[in-house]
């Protein structure tokens, strides 16, 4: 089951991007009227729009294939960075293993910011960084 529904998310993301690439194309070629209706018609596509390429982003994030797996370090420019030197600052993505206090682990997808002190993780700030087990994936260039 896991694998159909994987491949059916692989043959999606096509999908999406043409979707996106209309709604793109109508914006830039100034289709929408001027009334309250085409306003709203404008606006709900744009959201959707928005909304499409995020489920773009997520689909590519899942299936790509991890390249590097570590634990960070804080380096001495005072970033988290990975044995091979590869580090992580605001607005970097990142997927770390999130330990419950049951035992069960999970990995996590969230991005990295920094707070005027320190960086963290935007899911769950209280996360310590330095010690933690993060993987980077390959991902294929946006299009």
């Amino acid at each position: 089951m896991k694998e159909k529904i994987k491949m059916a998310l692989i043959k999606l993301e096509p999908e999406l991007k043409r979707v996106a690439k209309l709604m793109e194309d109508a914006e830039n070629e100034g289709v929408y009227g001027d009334t309250p209706q085409e306003h709203y018609l404008r606006s709900m596509n744009n959201k959707i729009g928005s909304k499409l390429d995020d489920a773009r982003r997520l689909l590519r994030q899942v299936n790509a294939p991890v390249i590097e797996e570590g634990t960070l370090r804080k380096n001495a420019s005072g970033r988290y960075e990975l044995p091979s030197g590869d580090y992580f600052t605001s607005g970097s993505s990142i997927e770390f293993l999130h330990s419950y206090s049951d035992g069960d682990q999970i990995w996590v997808y969230s991005s990295v910011e920094h707070n005027g002190e320190d960086y963290y993780i935007t899911n769950i700030p209280d996360t310590p960084m330095s010690g933690l087990r993060v993987r980077i994936k390959q991902l294929p260039l946006w299009d």
